[in-house]
This record gives structure tokens, sequence and C-alpha cells, in this order.
């Protein structure tokens, strides 16, 4: 892929701001994944969910970090944030509404849901006929027992 192929517009990524600072949140990078794994340690999630669902699951604990490790003030690397302290200042910086609209961008920004429901689906099929195939192996070791009596 050429730098001029892009999957992501850069340019129209989402801006926010916030406490005088402009936040602008694009797509993980491999280091943002890590963070958001650590921030999500133990966390379950449910199959289906919405925005403000997810908010609620996250709850004051994890919210902040999370939104911490998604947004970047403009011109910045998310290599260089300090999350504790950035989750510490969004805390009390950012309003619900804007949190909200966080989550939604996020999931506009990063193909993980449908990455995850691909994910979810296939492993499902998977299950389902690894099912019919021990079903199958069982009934034919079954039927030749049955003759063989």
């Amino acid at each position: 892929m050429d730098k001029t192929t892009r999957l992501f517009d850069y340019k129209s990524a989402p801006r926010y701001l916030i406490n005088d600072k402009t936040y602008v949140q694009t797509p993980l990078v491999l280091g943002q994944v890590r963070q958001l794994l650590e921030v999500l340690k133990d966390f379950r999630l449910p199959e289906e969910f919405t925005a403000p669902q997810l908010m609620e699951l996250l709850g004051p604990d994890r919210l902040p970090a999370a939104l911490a490790v998604v947004l970047t003030e403009e011109g910045k690397s998310p290599r260089d944030k300090d999350i504790a302290a950035l989750a510490a200042d969004l805390e009390f910086s950012i309003t619900a509404e804007m949190a909200l609209q966080v989550v939604n961008d996020f999931f506009a920004c990063n193909p993980i849901s449908s990455l995850l429901a691909g994910m979810r689906g296939a492993l499902g099929s998977m299950m389902t006929n690894l099912a019919v195939a021990l079903k199958n192996e069982g009934e034919e070791t079954g039927s030749k027992t049955s003759s063989a009596s």
C-alpha cells in the first residue's frame, strides 16, 4: 500500500475540545491496543451492547482510563501520553455527553467490534460444526456397537 492509500482519513478524525486542549481520536496503534487491554483486564464484554451501556459497564474506575488511551492531544504521539495523568484530568473535565460521543466515535474509527463479531461468528460456526461431527461420530460408533452385539 503506498502512502496515498489510506483506510482512515486523518484530516477528518474526530476532534474534541476538552479543558482548552484539542484531542483527536484515530484508529488505535498497537501500543494503544496493549494499553486498552491493560485497562480492560478482567472486563467481561457482553455479546451485544450500546455505547451508553458500555460506559455504565466500564464505570467510573475504567472509563476515564479507557478514554485516556483512545484520545491523544492533537499534534502529539500516543507514545508520549501519561495515561494515568490524562485519565485523572478527563475524569473532572469531560462531560458525560462528550464521553458518549468519544465511545461512539471509537467504534467508527476502529473496526474492532466488527472483527470481534466476525471472530465470534466464526468460532460459533466452528463449534457448531464440531458438535455435529462429534454427534455423527458418536452415532456411527453407537450403530457399530449395536450391530456387533
